[in-house]
């Protein structure tokens, strides 16, 4: 049986946390600088984005090496009853929630759809217009597509693996953060690699490096202080406003990484096991969370506040209320969590909140 990584269940429950700290504090993307609580807003996006990309980085840790354990029929199996099936029922239930709610929503999340069929669904499925924060599962999916062709290169191809790595980051944060800084749109399907650079691959085999301990404990080191570097300058980037352009445009991987490798050290540390029990509980419940936060949003927002998104010009001052930005995430995710533990001990449920 293959012994439980401690680090991945505590990395879950931060990132899931982080999720629901982005999406309590979305005012940073819709408010401006009127209101008092936009800057905050700002800043907590700017800690707090590394968030899917740990789900991603974690799924590679635990799954790129699957040849070891099962052979890729049972691999897919297994990916389909956990993320698959969940994402596609969830898919159905929140497109008749759009339908018959519409006037009331949630926030971030699910869509109106005024005119609704089958021809809509479809095409509101592809374009992932029914739940937009399901854009993790779009993304999750590609990735175990191409799973059993990249966990070839696991046993003897590993320095492979590195390169990929790189030319993800390359083609992704450093070609942006030049672009910024000349001044020169570089975005152009001859310049990028969608092989490499598409679907957060670098993040899915990273995670698989950091497990295995491939990268010398130097250059951990080195992307640590990286990766802390650019959060410090994206901080200060925010807090000027832009003022520096050389600040601007630096992207999320090195410092999702350095959190990354800061989380696993630090879980090395923790002896208590009644702690690492709970992690590992809550862990559990992480994807469960993800998907019915935007509904348990909509009910507190209503419960408190007695407004719905659908009525914006009444609902975005609630955006820049403290108790949304700070004690929502906190008060969903322990009762997320405590619910969706519960129902995935029913026979039903548990398929569908895996």
């Amino acid at each position: 049986m293959k012994e439980r990584i401690h680090y991945i269940d505590v990395l879950n429950c931060l990132a899931i946390f982080f999720v629901l700290v982005l999406h309590s504090s979305q005012l940073a993307h819709f408010g401006n600088d009127r209101y008092s609580n936009f800057l905050a807003t700002r800043l907590l996006q700017t800690i707090c984005i590394p968030a899917v990309y740990i789900f991603f980085m974690n799924s590679g840790a635990t799954l790129l090496d699957y040849r070891d354990r099962q052979n890729t029929q049972n691999f897919i199996k297994k990916r389909s009853k956990r993320v698959l099936i969940p994402f596609l029922v969830w898919t159905v239930i929140y497109y008749l929630y759009d339908t018959f709610f519409n006037k009331y929503g949630a926030f971030p999340g699910p869509i109106f759809h005024f005119h609704p069929s089958v021809r809509d669904f479809i095409l509101s499925f592809v374009n992932n217009d029914i739940n937009n924060t399901f854009w993790f599962f779009y993304e999750i999916i590609a990735l175990y597509i191409a799973t059993p062709i990249f966990s070839i290169l696991t046993h003897k191809n590993k320095k492979i693996l590195l390169y990929i790595v790189i030319g993800y980051f390359i083609f992704n944060d450093g070609i942006f953060y030049l672009q910024g800084l000349i001044h020169l749109n570089l975005d152009t399907r001859f310049i990028a690699q969608p092989l490499i650079s598409s679907s957060h691959l670098g993040y899915f085999i990273l995670g698989y490096l950091i497990r295995i301990n491939y990268l010398p404990k130097r250059v951990e080191n080195i992307l640590i202080y990286i990766g802390l570097g650019s959060l410090l300058l994206s901080i200060i980037d925010v807090l000027t406003n832009g003022k520096f352009n050389y600040l601007n445009n630096i992207g999320p991987f090195l410092y999702s990484v350095a959190l990354y490798l800061l989380i696993k050290r630090g879980t090395t540390h923790i002896s208590n096991r009644s702690m690492l029990n709970i992690f590992m509980k809550l862990s559990g419940a992480t994807l469960g969370i993800y998907i019915l936060h935007p509904l348990a949003y909509a009910l507190f927002d209503k419960i408190v506040y007695g407004v719905v998104v659908a009525n914006w010009n009444l609902y975005l001052p609630v955006l820049n209320n403290p108790v949304h930005i700070y004690l929502l995430p906190i008060v969903t995710y322990f009762i997320l969590g405590i619910v969706v533990l519960a129902l995935k001990k029913i026979k039903i449920t548990k398929y569908i909140l895996p």
